[in-house]
């Protein structure tokens, strides 16, 4: 079990640096065909209505966890979000951000999504940002587990890209 769990977080991670932080990762593209490539993927998921949109949140604690080899920072938010089809929800988030070198952060995230009727499903993900003040927010790739929960049965052991704006609003695309 262990092993599989090590290859669906190497599966999630490659999926996202190929279709969303590979954009922002290698901002600095060298031929005008990478562009073209980056920009249509981007194109088509701001096409799709998301079915998970944030409409606020808040840290309730950061801290540094670690410092050697990479500063680490672990930070716990709540987002007040809406999913098409549930209706109003409280995601309760955890997030370690690695701050590497290079300037990028690459974080892992874990929590549970709770309905207004206390149902709920778990979710894990990866992503990545700059950290320059010229970049957005963080793009990345979430799973959500499995569920008994009638109201999130649709999202059981499904895949979605996401993106984060600079003031932590979550908007969450489903993949096909």
């Amino acid at each position: 079990m262990l092993n599989l769990k090590k290859y669906i977080y190497i599966g999630i991670l490659c999926f996202s640096l190929i279709i969303g932080i590979g954009h922002y990762f290698s901002i600095y593209a060298q031929s005008a065909e990478e562009n073209s490539i980056k920009n249509t993927t981007i194109t088509k998921i701001e096409n799709i209505e998301p079915v998970y949109i944030a409409t606020s949140g808040e840290c309730s604690s950061s801290k540094q966890v670690e410092s050697h080899p990479y500063v680490v920072i672990e930070e716990k938010c709540i987002e007040q979000a809406t999913i098409k089809s549930i209706g109003k929800v409280i995601n309760n988030l955890t997030f370690l951000n690695t701050i590497m070198d290079n300037n990028t952060i690459f974080g892992q995230g874990y929590g549970e999504i709770v309905s207004k009727d206390d149902q709920m499903i778990g979710w894990r993900s990866v992503d990545g940002n700059v950290f320059d003040t010229g970049h957005p927010g963080y793009r990345g790739i979430i799973y959500f587990n499995s569920t008994m929960d009638e109201k999130f049965s649709s999202l059981n052991h499904t895949m979605g890209v996401f993106r984060s704006d600079t003031c932590t609003n979550k908007s969450i695309w489903l993949l096909e």
